[in-house]
């Protein structure tokens, strides 16, 4: 007992020794006279685990986090709220349609014990539901309004995309808001679990949208301006081969995609991106131009150029072996030497004869022998011709035609003053209009490509001419001798 009153004045020191009015100076000798009073020891124990649990409790309500399954005692009951005592001196309060069953009946009473899960907890109110999904869904909502991504799992493949299982909720994700590329197959992300981000929420929670794209922008392009900033035209970045087109490929260089454009693969001539490149492919590139956020490479900027190579190996007048690469209607471009082209000009093509198309000549991916004629230091051309390398008939010409022969030539075409005859390579022949009118002949173009039987009537070496007349010429054909003259 003493010991009881002891700790009762320790616990008052200031009531004892402060001046008091008559009532509290009559409530003391009241507490002391109750002293010899036989008192349980298990009293104070029982006094200290009462206050112990009551400060639990306080702890216990501060504390509780959204998700927490709680229960207490029906308060009061609204048109649309619920309020519910969770012990302590804190209440709660529960959103009647939550817990109203489908027939639209409330099974819940004044003084009902109600449990539910913690929706919303802050110092001044807690709301509660009556499911975890409900928990979720507001916790879901709250992610949508604040932008903050979520964890989901794929669950399984659905028309136009994928079902989402977002902590139990379901949600959709599109097909295209899945990856940052274009996804060649859907199945691979069947059962997998990534961050997304709630785009649409919609009708309380039932209809939700979600893209894991949207992160994957998000977070591409806080690389790219990160990687743009360290970025200058002759920066030299490795960098690995994302996609190929007919026109180049596309690399990754840091988060951020430039183009290596074909013409840029290499001085050599490379008909297709697949012929040098594959998709993954770790390559070495140098920034060539950035603009507006876009980036072109070359790997061609640090290779050496093979023309400089081949000027210290080739000079005008060598004759070289090559290969057609395309043809023009001025002329066709070789290739000298990997990386080094030519080109062969539509009047160096053939000798002695009129060309109109180089593919009457050669054709693309023949190789040929041909001989250089210039070469340009500043522009890097080189010119070439195969006629050089050809003989000149017309030096033989008395070898394999004389005056008066008849013989079969091709027409090779019309002009308004009569015909071209090619008799050989490198030789033709003109019949004039007027020895076609005098043989009562009618050429057209139709005509053009035909054979026909000339007489050779004149062969002007020096002038490189040969004037013919057909083989059926009147006999008063031949009184004017200064035919070729009168022509002239």
């Amino acid at each position: 007992v003493k010991t009881v009153v002891e700790e009762v004045k320790e616990e008052t020191p200031e009531v004892v020794a402060e001046p008091v009015g008559e009532g509290v100076k009559e409530e003391i000798p009241e507490i002391v006279a109750e002293a010899p009073v036989p008192v349980k020891a298990e009293e104070p124990k029982a006094a200290e685990n009462f206050e112990q649990l009551l400060e639990d409790s306080f702890v216990k309500i501060q504390s509780l986090e959204v998700g927490d399954k709680v229960e207490g005692e029906i308060l009061n009951i609204t048109d649309s709220l619920i309020f519910v005592s969770l012990g302590g001196k804190r209440d709660a309060y529960a959103e009647k349609v939550d817990f109203t069953e489908k027939n639209q009946e409330l099974k819940y009473k004044v003084g009902d014990i109600i449990k539910g899960y913690v929706v919303k907890s802050t110092d001044t109110e807690i709301l509660i539901s009556k499911s975890l999904v409900s928990v979720n869904k507001r916790l879901l909502q709250e992610a949508f309004e604040e932008k903050i991504p979520v964890s989901g799992k794929v669950r399984s493949l659905i028309k136009g995309g994928y079902l989402l299982d977002l902590s139990g909720v379901r949600a959709f994700c599109p097909t295209s808001q899945i990856d940052a590329k274009i996804v060649k197959d859907p199945k691979i992300f069947l059962g997998q679990t990534h961050d997304f981000m709630i785009i649409e929420f919609k009708e309380n929670g039932r209809n939700i949208v979600a893209s894991r794209r949207a992160l994957l922008d998000v977070a591409k392009n806080k690389i790219k301006e990160e990687t743009m900033k360290t970025l200058e035209v002759g920066s030299v970045l490795k960098g690995k081969v994302t996609r190929l087109t007919n026109f180049g490929a596309f690399v990754d260089i840091g988060g951020v995609e430039g183009l290596l454009h074909i013409s840029q693969f290499s001085y050599a001539r490379v008909e297709s991106p697949s012929d040098m490149l594959s998709i993954g492919d770790e390559i070495e590139s140098q920034v060539i131009t950035l603009k507006g956020g876009k980036i072109s490479l070359s790997m061609k900027a640090l290779q050496e150029n093979p023309f400089d190579k081949a000027l210290q190996e080739i000079k005008e007048g060598d004759i070289v072996n090559c290969r057609i690469l395309r043809n023009q209607a001025f002329g066709s471009f070789v290739e000298i030497k990997p990386g080094v082209e030519g080109l062969i000009p539509i009047s160096e093509m053939a000798r002695g004869r009129r060309i109109n198309n180089p593919g009457e000549v050669v054709a693309i991916g023949d190789l040929v022998e041909a001989q250089i004629l210039k070469v340009n230091l500043e522009t890097k051309k080189i010119s070439l011709s195969l006629k050089a390398l050809q003989p000149e008939p017309w030096d033989t010409i008395g070898d394999i035609f004389n005056e008066n022969d008849i013989v079969n030539g091709k027409i090779e075409n019309l002009a308004s003053f009569g015909a071209f005859v090619s008799l050989s390579a490198g030789i033709t022949g003109l019949l004039p209009n007027s020895k076609i009118k005098l043989a009562g002949l009618k050429l057209d173009n139709g005509n053009v490509g035909e054979e026909m039987k000339v007489r050779i009537v004149k062969i002007d070496k020096d002038q490189k001419r040969v004037s013919l007349e057909p083989t059926n010429m009147p006999e008063t054909a031949y009184d004017d001798k200064e035919d070729w003259n009168k022509y002239k």
